[in-house]
């Protein structure tokens, strides 16, 4: 009877020592499971982060160009508005004096 209980007692041991074993094996299966989970999501972040940079400064560099664009027509509609002026400015300032005098005499 002894050698039987023993026997028991044998196989009780492995038994949990197994189950010792199985749940360690988890406990650090899980772990590299998080830390890889981990290191793909910080890696997926920083991908996106760099993304989110190179998008920012080609929409800054794209309105920069198109202010300075804008800046160009500004200029040449000014210079033609000017230019204009300067073309029709004696015949107005004629004319113009032309009616003062017409209205005074």
């Amino acid at each position: 009877m002894d050698d039987i209980i023993n026997q028991i007692i044998k196989i009780d041991s492995v038994a949990f020592e197994n189950k010792e074993k199985n749940e360690q094996f988890l406990i650090n299966k899980k772990q590299e499971c998080e830390n890889i989970i981990n290191n793909y999501k910080k890696e997926k972040m920083a991908i996106a982060k760099f993304n989110a940079e190179v998008i920012n400064k080609n929409i800054k560099e794209s309105s920069k160009k198109q202010d300075e664009l804008d800046n160009e027509k500004i200029k040449k509609l000014t210079s033609d508005m000017e230019i204009k002026y300067l073309s029709i400015e004696n015949k107005l300032i004629d004319e113009v004096f032309n009616k003062l005098f017409i209205l005074e005499g």
